[in-house]
């Protein structure tokens, strides 16, 4: 019975304050890993000139942060059904932003493949656990509606990611190379969400499945 009422109860409630923001927080994060899938696309004409790779060796560090993506997804997933949506959400944002500052500083093409690969591991999880958490977080009926606008806000991340690319891919601002730039913008602006999402309510109907109610 109280599983039933939990459920319906939340489908009943009219959309409220917490709904939007949780919207807004979750669709920023799946903003960055819109913008880090655009980055290994701007990566590419950047390092042939950066560490003097040929063509051949490209695949490995564009293709890098999607294997950790791969990874991300399905350790991560098992991971949030374990811990919690929200605490899900703080790990993997966190390893985001943590390897991607760390690729920032790469001396080397292999040190850029690691922390590319890290990183990919952060933002693997993310789309799937925007989905699970607004699912369980959002009354039935806006729903359809309300996940729309978070994916909306992510869907963002990729004009975003090529307009900072044509503005500092070919400067040097303090005489630091404008990609490694790109990779602080991204570390830093998962730094601050992770800030604001450390604010979010843990899913309510992952509290039930684990029997915590009260």
């Amino acid at each position: 019975g109280l599983m039933i009422s939990i459920a319906a109860r939340l489908d009943r409630l009219p959309p409220t304050r917490i709904h939007r923001q949780a919207t807004v927080i979750a669709g920023i994060g799946s903003f960055f890993d819109l913008f880090d899938i655009f980055l290994a696309g701007v990566l590419g004409t950047v390092l042939t000139q950066q560490f003097h790779l040929t063509r051949a060796a490209l695949p490995p560090i564009i293709g890098s942060s999607f294997v950790g993506m791969f990874f991300g997804a399905t350790l991560l997933g098992r991971y949030a059904d374990r811990a919690g949506r929200r605490t899900a959400f703080l790990v993997n944002l966190g390893i985001y932003s943590v390897f991607t500052l760390c690729g920032a500083f790469s001396v080397n093409a292999t040190m850029l493949i690691a922390t590319r690969f890290l990183a990919g591991i952060g933002i693997g999880a993310e789309l799937p656990l925007v989905d699970a958490y607004l699912s369980e977080l959002l009354p039935a009926r806006h729903r359809g509606r309300y996940t729309a606008w978070a994916y909306t806000l992510g869907f963002l991340g990729i004009p975003a990611a090529g307009f900072l690319a044509r503005a500092l891919v070919p400067t040097q601002p303090l005489g630091i190379d404008g990609w490694r730039w790109m990779f602080v913008a991204g570390s830093l602006g998962a730094a601050i969400v992770w800030a604001v999402r450390s604010k979010l309510p843990e899913s309510p109907r992952w509290l039930e499945s684990v029997g915590r109610t009260t």
